[in-house]
């Protein structure tokens, strides 16, 4: 853990938490990726096509195709994005995520942009998910990645 210059803020070993990252650029991916790992509490999943992330899950439970694994801790998604932008690939996700009503409650949702989103178009987005789902302005450090990450995947 030394290298990456991340350190966990407690002591005690807690079980990996499940991120899928959707960002079309491949070094973004990448560095989410081995940022996230080498934290050692996350297990990574990342892909650079919105429409291969939706095509990963094959069901309403949303278990994952390639792992047959129940749904994420936390999907981290771009909003801005070729073929299918984040909020896109979200609600279509939330269909393949949700229970009966279409909603997920377990699945947290980040979204990651380097534009400027502001607070009352998000609530008018998400009005009724609005308290799940969670933004990170880009640039951001690793260290700052792991924190909200992990503080979103604590929340109940």
């Amino acid at each position: 853990m030394a290298e990456s210059g991340i350190s966990s803020s407690s002591g005690h070993q807690s079980p990996r938490r499940r991120v899928l990252i959707v960002d079309d650029e491949e070094d973004v991916t990448f560095f989410l990726k081995e940022a996230l790992e080498a934290y050692g509490a996350f297990d990574v999943v990342t892909f650079n096509d919105p429409l291969e992330a939706l095509a990963s899950f094959d069901n309403k439970k949303g278990t994952s195709s390639s792992s047959g694994t129940a749904a994420y801790d936390l999907i981290l998604l771009d909003i801005k994005m070729p073929k299918m932008d984040g909020f896109e690939l979200y609600q279509e996700l939330q269909k393949k995520l949700g229970d009966d009503d279409g909603s997920d409650k377990k699945t947290k949702v980040c979204f990651m942009t380097a534009f400027e989103v502001y607070f009352e178009a998000l609530k008018e987005l998400f009005p009724d998910s609005y308290p799940s789902v969670c933004f990170i302005k880009k640039p951001f450090s690793a260290q700052d990645l792991v924190d909200k990450i992990s503080k979103e995947i604590e929340k109940a």
